[in-house]
């Protein structure tokens, strides 16, 4: 006999192949039960056609046949039955062990698949990054500010999720936490227009404009510093280097913005209340310490500026003046001395500085009663000017008449005389001020001027001067030289 399966040859009792391991049946495999069954039915199944009696007996027979032959085969061999049934079982077995072992290797693949995707999904940056984005879009700001944490924990230093929670807490009005996520973004990304631009007008808003100018001065965005220079308060730049120099120098002072630049000379600290900048600043023969700041239109102050010069020029002497500054009784000529004839005095009794438009000293002058304040400038032949000098008198001699008081005598001794005290020959209105005083011969007079009064209203001098003796009250006719000297004649 022969194995069905690989064609070797096999005993006769031989249930397994030794070639091949394969199972030979030597009967084939019989289920009374089943039989039975099935023969049960087919009678049914006639018993409803109507079969008839004959039929049902030939079946019956063929039934018979089939136990006796059952019996038959079981005599003729005797243990087959139970062998079959024994490898019966054990296919059984080892099918419903293999069954088994697919199950529960598919529920073991299942579940380690599934424990890999959830440690994938959880520990996934793009996974919880497009969730942030999506709960952003929908509005779920606190959803959106969990996932986006769960990245920056993947990426600390991650600009882009540093500006995504900056916009979420933006939406949410928390406007400190979003403040926050601005500046962390500038610790990475110091010239990120976005975040420069929220603190900006967070400082405008806030009206904290030294802040912003301090926050600008330290900008590394060019963009953002141009756009918003008119915050800014840049030092103030110098058109020369400090330094010495042999003539006179024009120092031009330079800003940005719509402010104004304050300065001082002499070294001290300018502020708003400074002289304020407009033209250039003359620097005549001397030393200067020009200091300097600029002032925003917002009040934002500079840091400020310092530079030394100084000036060595022709002009190496200041203008002499005869009579100091100081209290007087006793009223003195004023008189200006020069070192060369080729320079030319100028001077103010205003207090304001003198310049090339101001008064010409040509010669001395009496002093003014009461309070007065004269400055003078000298420039030479090469226009190299000397520092101004600056005199304040206080002329208050003692007297029995005031000024109105000797005006009015001096009126009627006119009268007296016959002459006009109102009008002069062309209508004109005649006024009489008394505004200086001289002394002579151990005796102080006013000094009463004659004015015509045009239809202008303008004050011209006729020459006509009267001295006034301020205890006696006489009255004489007086002259003044050029050089200062004061001589009487008879009224």
């Amino acid at each position: 006999m022969t194995c069905p399966h690989c064609g070797k040859e096999m005993l006769p009792d031989q249930v397994f192949c030794e070639h091949c391991g394969k199972e030979r049946l030597l009967v084939p495999v019989y289920e009374p039960e089943i039989e039975e069954s099935v023969a049960a039915s087919m009678n049914g199944i006639i018993d409803d056609l109507g079969g008839h009696p004959s039929e049902q007996t030939h079946t019956q027979l063929n039934q018979q046949n089939i136990k006796n032959e059952k019996h038959s085969n079981q005599d003729r061999h005797p243990d087959s039955s139970g062998k079959t049934a024994a490898k019966k079982e054990h296919h059984t077995i080892r099918q419903l062990n293999f069954m088994a072992f697919s199950v529960l290797a598919l529920i073991i693949i299942v579940a380690v698949f599934s424990i890999v995707f959830y440690l994938y999904t959880e520990n996934s940056y793009d996974y919880h990054y497009h969730k942030a984005i999506a709960a952003f879009e929908a509005h779920q700001m606190d959803e959106a500010v969990y996932q986006t944490d769960f990245c920056l924990s993947k990426e600390p230093d991650n600009v882009e999720l540093l500006l995504l929670k900056f916009h979420i807490y933006t939406q949410k009005e928390d406007y400190a936490q979003a403040r926050d996520m601005a500046k962390q973004v500038l610790a990475i990304e110091p010239a990120n227009d976005e975040a420069l631009e929220y603190l900006i007008h967070d400082f405008i808003e806030g009206e904290e404009y030294s802040k912003l100018a301090k926050f600008l001065e330290n900008c590394e965005s060019a963009s953002i510093k141009q756009k918003y220079s008119q915050y800014m308060a840049s030092v103030p730049e110098y058109s020369e280097q400090e330094g010495d120099y042999d003539s006179v120098q024009l120092l031009k002072l330079f800003s940005v913005g719509k402010g104004d630049i304050y300065y001082t000379l002499d070294g001290s600290t300018p502020s708003k209340y400074s002289t304020r900048y407009t033209t250039p600043i003359k620097l005549l023969a001397g030393t200067y310490q020009v200091s300097s700041v600029y002032i925003n239109e917002y009040g934002v102050s500079s840091d400020i500026v310092v530079k030394k010069y100084r000036i060595n020029t022709g002009v190496r002497m200041l203008p002499v003046v005869s009579v100091q500054s100081g209290t007087y009784e006793v009223p003195e000529m004023i008189r200006v001395e020069v070192p060369d004839e080729d320079c030319i005095v100028y001077y103010t009794t205003d207090g304001s500085d003198p310049d090339l438009d101001s008064n010409i000293y040509t010669d001395a002058f009496p002093m003014p009663l009461g309070n007065s304040t004269f400055k003078f400038l000298m420039i030479d032949s090469e226009g190299n000017e000397s520092s101004i000098v600056t005199c304040k008198y206080e002329c208050t001699p003692v007297a029995n008449y005031d000024c109105d008081q000797a005006i009015f005598v001096l009126k009627q001794n006119l009268v007296a005389r016959g002459e006009s005290i109102d009008l002069d020959g062309s209508g004109n209105e005649i006024v009489y001020m008394a505004d200086s005083a001289v002394a002579k011969d151990e005796k102080v007079y006013y000094l009463i001027y004659k004015y015509i009064k045009n239809n202008e209203d303008v004050l011209i001098k006729t020459g006509d001067i009267f001295a006034f003796d301020v205890i006696d009250a006489n009255i004489f006719r007086a002259a003044i030289s050029s050089k200062g000297a004061i001589s009487f004649t008879d009224f």
